[in-house]
């Protein structure tokens, strides 16, 4: 099984003024929900699409980078397969590679690592084999980096786990009840690492705390660098805690991290 890892620092927080979404026709960005929404943080600001038919998302990063990780967060694809692709001009035609072909959708937030990529400057992320039951498609963010930070000591087997919704109840003196429903499918899971010797843990998880400030920002946690899961999360507990034990050796145990998902978008 591959490691954990997280990604924090991505590249299209600082290039998203150079980043398109077009079809056929030329720009296709809906101006009520802007491209620059793909670069923010508070991924329940979506940017969509006017139309959903041969839908590129186009990157200029300024100079060339190897781009490993790839993350789509609080999207609405539903089906069907992406292709990402690097090129050697601004025309996004010359020197074409598709780094990744026929990338497997994963509902509501979905992430590809690749292995080798070519050291490029223009990149995309091309939708035209993608689906989904709404008339446009809609992305909350995008990442990209060189590559993400993998963590040394895998967490232990068990992993508590939780999904919920979170609704706004009232009833009037008359009985009369009405919902106000803030967020929907959100998942949340605990991470433990029991005795360790101290050598990774928890120095390891003190870089992941002072990157993110503690509790203070979202970030990409991927379970299995290897898989194709991750999630979209703040760290839940805004200190980190764990027990030291002296046997000879230094060793740590009772290591906890809670990571709750931030909320994917409004009922």
């Amino acid at each position: 099984m591959g490691k954990p890892a997280y990604l924090y620092k991505d590249y299209i927080k600082s290039v998203h003024w150079s980043m398109a979404i077009v079809d056929a026709g030329g720009d296709c960005v809906d101006p009520n929900f802007p491209i620059a929404n793909l670069g923010n943080e508070q991924v329940a600001l979506v940017c969509r699409t006017d139309a959903k038919v041969a839908v590129k998302v186009r990157i200029n990063l300024g100079n060339n980078q190897s781009l490993r990780q790839w993350a789509i967060l609080n999207h609405n694809f539903s089906a069907g397969t992406l292709d990402i692709n690097s090129y050697t001009a601004a025309d996004f035609v010359t020197g074409k590679v598709t780094e990744a072909d026929d990338v497997a959708i994963r509902c509501l937030d979905m992430h590809e690592y690749i292995t080798n990529p070519n050291s490029r400057k223009y990149w995309e992320l091309d939708l035209t084999n993608v689906t989904t039951p709404a008339s446009y498609f809609e992305i909350g963010r995008i990442m990209c980096h060189t590559v993400p930070v993998i963590l040394t000591d895998m967490y232990d087997i068990r992993r508590g786990r939780g999904y919920g919704f979170k609704n706004i109840v009232n009833e009037t003196t008359h009985g009369i009840r009405w919902v106000h429903k803030v967020y929907k499918q959100r998942e949340s899971f605990q991470l433990t690492w029991e005795r360790r010797k101290n050598t990774y843990i928890p120095s390891e998880l003190k870089t992941l705390y002072d990157t993110v400030y503690g509790d203070a920002y979202p970030f990409l946690f991927i379970p299995n660098i290897d898989g194709k899961s991750c999630y979209y999360v703040s760290i839940a507990n805004p200190e980190l805690q764990w027990t030291t034990l002296d046997i000879g050796t230094e060793f740590t145990e009772g290591v906890q991290l809670d990571l709750i998902e931030e909320v994917r978008g409004k009922s």
